[in-house]
């Protein structure tokens, strides 16, 4: 049984018990407390109270089913290091001794099964060739992304000078906005040296030596988000790399990490 499920798929059976059913918890104990004041059921007084029991029988579902979920994913999935870095990452879980961990149910057997499959930990993830991947992957600017924001920041600068025209003078923020961003733009549209090279050697960033496998540390691809937002980045030694504007999907450019690695050690073995 072990190594059948893989990483995607314990991340996708992860996201359904740890963040959605939490959230339908959590909104529906609050769309309780809105159904009850307005029918006249309750006073005003329901609203703090929902929202505080929301929160709370939110954290209840997930802390119910965080271990079993852990259990039957480090017990099924190979590669339980990246599950657990994602899992981490896309905040299904906390990261190992974490305060908020310890609000996770467990009940004998399961505390006993978890240090079992601790060793597992200690395993090396792996991951195999694929020889459709050509020798080296060459990443440039996308020009499509850049035409995209390149036409909605004129767009902006536009309106700016619109306001201006009007006599509303806050359009001089949308005018500034839109210019500056609009150069950024064209800066990058002019740009059409590889922004990222990656072989079985190593990763070679723009304006910079090649680095050598042996010399990369914690290379992953990751997303970080802010409210609404999301930005993905390549990542590795100190490095730090925002891609969303780059010519390689968030997927793609995880895989060939591990496959030039892998090319890496077998030429290197």
């Amino acid at each position: 049984m072990e190594g059948t499920v893989t990483v995607e798929q314990a991340l996708s059976k992860g996201r359904w018990k740890l963040k959605y059913l939490p959230m339908i918890a959590t909104f529906g104990c609050i769309g309780g407390g809105f159904f009850l004041s307005l029918n006249g059921i309750c006073g005003g007084w329901i609203y703090p109270v929902c929202f505080s029991l929301g929160f709370v029988l939110g954290w209840l579902v997930w802390s119910y089913f965080v271990t079993k979920w852990k259990i039957w994913a480090y017990e099924n999935v190979r590669n339980i290091n990246e599950l657990e870095r994602k899992a981490v990452e896309e905040q299904l879980i906390w990261s190992s001794g974490s305060w908020f961990e310890k609000t996770e149910f467990k009940n004998y057997e399961q505390k006993q099964k978890l240090k079992q499959l601790e060793q597992k930990f200690l395993e090396k993830d792996i991951y195999k060739d694929d020889i459709s991947i050509p020798k080296e992957t060459i990443i440039y600017y996308s020009r499509i992304t850049i035409i995209f924001l390149l036409v909605l920041y004129l767009g902006i600068s536009v309106l700016g000078g619109y306001f201006l025209m009007e006599e509303e003078y806050f359009g001089l923020l949308f005018l500034g906005f839109g210019l500056y961003f609009s150069y950024c733009q064209i800066k990058k549209l002019s740009d059409k040296s590889p922004q990222i090279v990656i072989n079985d050697k190593g990763i070679k960033l723009k304006n910079e030596n090649l680095i050598s496998w042996n010399m990369i540390y914690n290379d992953r691809v990751y997303s970080e988000s802010s409210g609404k937002n999301s930005t993905n980045y390549l990542a590795f030694n100190d490095k730090k790399i925002e891609i969303d504007d780059l010519s390689i999907q968030f997927k793609k450019l995880e895989n060939l990490l591990h496959i030039y690695r892998v090319r890496y050690e077998k030429n290197n073995s």
